[in-house]
């Protein structure tokens, strides 16, 4: 005669396997977090690569997290809720117009690599970073901004004591450039700009919300500034300044007038010390704004012949484009158009450039919403992407992790769940794969 074996009997063994499986979840989800935050604080370094691939330590942390989270079922399947939709078909034109050209006009091939770009940095960081807990993302801002910060201290360190010829060969040519300009981690001056103008705003978040205290505050903003001014980079400038007073502007009258008046204080003691500005900002960046002649802003003139040269090409590209990095080849300039409405419109066609057109309008929707939920969020996230888009318009194909990274996590503090675990609906598998406690009898 067989016997039920009690619930009291297989009690404390189910209890102990369902802690030990509790545990064994707890770390590996702790793993992929950290892992997250160590990628989002190195997204602007991207002079830290593994070997001579063109994959980051941001990237491959970025990856780690992404692959333990996709195992233990932790995706978002609709990163931006009804709009998800929307936003798959923006990308599906994007990398299909491109992917005609390339098969009529180009290479299949290069299509290949610049489809795995676009897909990790426009897709697969949203679906990653929407499913994090509240608290984890509330603080992703100050995490990236200190990145930034940090890798603005070793270039302002290393541009104190070191030359272009000391760091060339470790460092390569765009660490500190042969005319002085500063490009820090990020590799090359220009891009070291517009990572400190993304860093800015959320700088602000994060002294508003009591992030960072205000010393520390202080302190950050003056190394973001100070490696701004050694860059040299106008539309970082620009792009800072115009982040700056967004930030402020859509935050309050009275968080204007307090930071305000320090930063006016802080500008009045600087140019009462009669302490000199950098020679290639005063160069590149001063003499344009003294002068009012945009001309004289850096590399303006010869980018925008390479526009001029674009909309001549266009005409014979409007429906099918040329194919993945094929400008360059015809260029008679031998580089790309630093626009990336003209590039996408020329090497994917209409429909890539409608595709890009649906992202970015979404984009910019998405930023403008978060306003209606969070007056400080949503000023930080539309001055984040408020710098992207001008870099657009300056800037070749922008899949680079510091290009993308500062955006999606600027729209993620708005549309992250709020609450310690998403919905089972929401993500791509409602259970984690692997073993399974053992039932409760």
């Amino acid at each position: 005669m067989t016997t039920l074996a009690s619930p009291a009997s297989h009690g404390p063994a189910s209890a102990a396997a369902t802690d030990i499986f509790a545990a064994h979840e707890e770390i590996w989800d702790r793993i992929a977090r950290w892992c997250l935050m160590t990628a989002i604080f190195l997204s602007g370094w991207g002079l830290l690569r593994v070997g001579q691939i063109n994959l980051t330590f941001s990237d491959l942390f970025f990856l780690i997290s992404f692959s333990i989270s996709a195992l233990r079922g932790r995706l978002s399947v609709t990163p931006f809720r009804s709009l998800t939709p929307f936003w798959l078909a923006g990308l599906v034109m994007m990398l299909g117009g491109l992917f005609i050209g390339s098969i009529i006009n180009g290479d299949p091939l290069r299509w290949v690599n610049i489809a795995l770009q676009y897909t990790v940095a426009f897709l697969c960081i949203p679906i990653l970073l929407m499913q994090q807990e509240e608290g984890t993302i509330r603080k992703a801002p100050l995490i990236f901004m200190l990145g930034i910060a940090c890798s603005e201290a070793v270039g302002i360190a290393a541009s104190a004591f070191l030359t272009y010829h000391d760091t060339l060969h470790w460092l390569g040519d765009g660490f500190i450039t042969g005319n002085g300009r500063l490009g820090s981690m990020a590799g090359q001056p220009n891009p070291n700009g517009a990572v400190v103008a993304f860093s800015l705003p959320m700088l602000l978040y994060s002294m508003r919300h009591r992030l960072i205290g205000g010393l520390a505050g202080v302190a950050c903003l003056i190394l973001l500034l100070w490696g701004l001014m050694l860059s040299a980079s106008f539309t970082g400038f620009s792009a800072s300044l115009l982040a700056i007073f967004t930030t402020l502007l859509l935050m309050g009258v009275r968080y204007i007038f307090r930071l305000g008046l320090a930063v006016a204080v802080a500008a009045g003691l600087f140019f009462a010390s009669g302490a000199p500005l950098p020679k290639a900002f005063q160069e590149r960046v001063g003499n344009a704004v003294e002068s009012g002649d945009i001309n004289q802003a850096g590399t303006f003139l010869n980018r925008s012949q390479l526009m001029e040269e674009a909309w001549d090409f266009a005409e014979d590209y409007t429906v099918i484009g040329m194919g993945v990095d094929r400008y360059r080849e015809l260029s008679a300039y031998d580089n790309p158009v630093h626009n990336l409405f003209l590039l996408i419109w020329n090497e994917g066609g209409a429909i890539a450039f409608c595709g890009l057109i649906l992202l970015l309008g979404l984009i910019a929707l998405l930023a403008a919403n978060g306003l209606r939920t969070s007056r400080d969020k949503g000023a930080m996230a539309v001055a984040v992407v408020l710098v992207f888009l001008i870099y657009t318009l300056s800037y070749p194909h922008m899949y680079s992790r510091m290009w993308v990274m500062p955006v999606m996590v600027a729209l993620a503090t708005i549309y992250v769940p709020r609450k310690a675990r998403p919905e089972a609906a929401r993500l791509i598998y409602a259970r984690p794969v692997g073993p399974q406690p053992l039932p409760e009898l």
